[in-house]
């Protein structure tokens, strides 16, 4: 059983996602933060990503999870690049997720959904050139008392719909990160559900 979960984020929405996602998966780990400016940072370098990791195995975490954002460039090409600057002895516990462009773009891959729950126009997502800065807006004014963003986003992630959940499987980064998340669960001999 994985008992904790290292990750390593570029910012709260981001967090909000991978927290919602373990949730979802129904994972009873504890996830443990990386510390630090390296824990933010757009792309990992390697002596970062080499100091982060000596933070999270210090911990005790039986997997780590990179994720970030691809920000315009091909996904595929950051996650190579995001994996080599990993060392290679964590690389068998280590999932790296890269979103298209990033994670709130992802959230407006079910549009419906999303302006159900954030009281967005529909007109609004599948118009505006600055999807992010709105959903990211919206997510902030949805908190409840004593919510932060993060809450919010795993909230929208846990408790998203079936049909709302497939269309996010639709976008292929997310799905292989998906699925890299399954199956180190499943060396690890966790049970998740499968959403596939």
């Amino acid at each position: 059983m994985i008992q904790r979960i290292g990750i390593i984020y570029q910012d709260v929405y981001s967090r909000g996602f991978l927290e919602g996602l373990k949730l979802r998966l129904t994972c009873k780990a504890a996830v443990v933060r990386a510390e630090g400016f390296f824990a933010r940072s757009k792309h990992m370098k390697p002596r970062d990503a080499r100091k982060a990791c000596r933070f999270l195995l210090g911990k005790n975490v039986d997997m780590i999870v990179r994720f970030t954002d691809a920000d315009g460039a091909d996904w595929q090409d950051v996650k190579r690049r995001e994996l080599e600057a990993f060392p290679v002895s964590v690389r068998a516990i280590l999932v790296i997720g890269v979103a298209v462009n990033n994670p709130e773009e992802w959230l407006a891959r079910a549009p419906h959904y999303l302006a159900r729950e954030l009281g967005i126009e529909i007109q609004a997502l599948a118009s505006e050139p600055a999807k992010a800065s709105l959903i990211k807006g919206a997510i902030d004014r949805a908190r409840r008392p004593l919510e932060k963003s993060s809450d919010v986003v795993a909230r929208l992630v846990n408790g998203a719909p079936q049909d709302a959940f497939k269309q996010w499987l639709g976008e292929d980064s997310f799905r292989e990160f998906y699925s890299e998340c399954r199956r180190i669960a499943t060396y690890f001999e966790c049970e998740t559900t499968n959403e596939l």
